[in-house]
């Protein structure tokens, strides 16, 4: 790992989607998201995926534009399609749109559809919250865990995501996949010679293994707690997908390579909701931060040194990075992306 500046990280970023043919206002967007990410310490999402959205742009099967059409529209919800555009654009121009229809009659819901990888889902669910509202999104994506009781992949690590305004804790953020472990970090493991923990993936024969040369040559992961974990996949999936008209399970291509098709399709949910029009927001988030407080003095148990609340490993991190100016990003990431300003 290495510490760079945020400032020079961003501008060369910049660059590789500007090269890449993408307009101003998505370079300023999908940059603005990884970086984000990255501060927060999630690293499997955040500048570790350039090289990626670069390929697929590359191939064509990803545009650079991050546009969304309308499909239907009333005054709190809407159907839009992000015309096979970058995600991460494709589902802050939804999130706003969102917002926006929240302001207005108190909720407001947009299904996506047409889309591809959208980079950390909470990211869109914490827009609502910085605006006082209760914010929830989530995302379908390629097949990569086996049903329960399956021995091959069947359905998407569908992310879900919720934030709620928590006033001097910043925003209460819980932001998870359905897998045990992801995939990138079992290739991480890989790369690095080190064994997985039990659980997290089976082998190409359907039996658990700790071994992630197992998971690569054929593997599957598995769903978080078993059945719950599963049932939570499924959920997402009709949410995001069956309820837009997205591609579902082993149609999906998060990251699509084919030239001008709309092989992704991925789909989104995203919801905002405004508080203020059900209760007083000040009151709600004096009310969240007294629950806070009384989570985190719980009496600890032996071996543990403090309580935290959703998403607060996050706040610490991106704040520490705002205040140094730095972020730590992995040396094959900075390899990859000085790659790509030379290519």
């Amino acid at each position: 790992m290495a510490k760079v500046k945020i400032n020079e990280i961003r501008e060369k970023v910049e660059r590789i989607f500007r090269n890449e043919g993408v307009d101003e206002n998505t370079v300023k967007t999908v940059t603005t998201v990884l970086i984000d990410t990255e501060m927060k310490g999630v690293k499997t999402h955040g500048l570790l995926r350039v090289p990626y959205y670069v390929e697929c742009l590359r191939s064509g099967g990803i545009l650079p534009e991050g546009d969304i059409e309308v499909i239907t529209d009333t005054p709190s919800m809407a159907l839009v399609s992000g015309k096979g555009g970058l995600g991460i654009a494709v589902a802050e121009k939804a999130t706003r749109l969102a917002i926006e229809k929240a302001k207005n009659t108190g909720i407001g819901v947009i299904s996506v559809r047409g889309s591809h990888h959208l980079g950390a889902v909470g990211y869109y669910a914490e827009m609502c919250a910085k605006e006082g509202m209760i914010g929830i999104a989530m995302s379908n994506g390629n097949a990569l865990i086996a049903p329960t009781g399956a021995r091959k992949v069947g359905i998407g690590n569908n992310p879900f995501s919720y934030a709620v305004p928590a006033g001097k804790y910043g925003t209460v953020l819980y932001d998870i996949a359905m897998s045990m472990g992801s995939d990138m970090k079992v290739h991480a493991m890989y790369n690095e010679g080190r064994r997985a923990p039990e659980g997290w993936f089976l082998d190409k024969n359907g039996k658990p293994s700790t071994d992630p040369a197992d998971y690569i040559n054929g593997g599957v992961l598995v769903p978080f707690g078993g059945y719950k974990g599963y049932g939570l996949a499924v959920m997402v999936e009709m949410m995001a997908a069956l309820l837009s008209g997205a591609a579902t399970t082993h149609t999906v291509k998060a990251w699509n390579k084919v030239p001008r098709e709309l092989g992704g399709n991925v789909g989104h949910f995203i919801m905002a909701l405004d508080i203020s029009k059900l209760t007083d927001l000040d009151d709600f988030v004096r009310r969240a931060e007294d629950l806070i407080t009384e989570l985190k003095s719980t009496e600890l148990a032996e071996g543990a040194d403090k309580i935290y609340y959703p998403g607060e490993k996050e706040k610490d991190s991106i704040e520490s990075c705002m205040d140094s100016g730095l972020v730590e990003v992995a040396d094959d990431t900075l390899a990859r992306i000085e790659e790509l300003l030379g290519a």
